[in-house]
């Protein structure tokens, strides 16, 4: 059994959350409407404008562009919200916990289960209940069946050894080097 002692941060757990929220179909579904049905109505309130007028009119013009530009930029600003609500979020669950929240916790790593300890608190997860390991460019994230996650940087110490371990209990392992925050 490794033992294995791991800073995680608000950061961490934000590239997390905001990693699964973004490949979910819920996210992927209201981007595609809102992208859509804003440009969609701007453009028929146009063509009205063009039948009653018989030419374009300066708004006319104005809401046109401004449904193409809406078109391409609103995925950047849906993404900014997304981020800002998740990094509220976590600074409220932080502030909520108190003291009894820490970034530093123990992880005990072996062919079973996965134990972590945070100030007196243990939870295991039996490997079973891993549902796979996603392997980014900065973090690996571990995603567990029940619904939550765990996100490790890459930078930290304990890299190589969490790596190895995680790669090692035969759970599904997902690359997506080219995602970014």
């Amino acid at each position: 059994m490794d033992i294995v002692k791991e800073k995680i941060t608000l950061e961490d757990n934000l590239i997390g959350l905001f990693y699964k929220a973004q490949h979910s179909k819920e996210y992927q579904a209201k981007l595609l409407k809102t992208r859509l049905t804003f440009p969609l109505i701007w453009t028929a309130l146009v063509i009205v404008l063009f039948i009653i007028n018989d030419t374009i009119s300066w708004i006319g013009i104005i809401l046109l562009l401004f449904s193409i530009l809406w078109f391409f930029f609103y995925p950047i600003r849906y993404k900014r919200l997304h981020i800002k609500h998740y990094r509220k979020y976590l600074e409220n669950k932080k502030k909520e916990l108190g003291d009894s929240y820490t970034e530093e916790d123990i992880f005990y790593l072996n062919q079973t289960d996965f134990k972590i300890n945070s100030d007196g608190v243990e939870l295991i997860i039996p490997i079973s209940r891993i549902e796979k390991l996603v392997e980014l460019n900065t973090h690996l994230i571990l995603f567990i069946k029940a619904g939550g996650l765990i996100a490790f940087n890459k930078t930290s110490d304990n890299y190589d050894k969490l790596d190895d371990y995680l790669k090692s209990i035969n759970i599904p392992i997902e690359q997506d080097l080219n995602w970014s925050m």
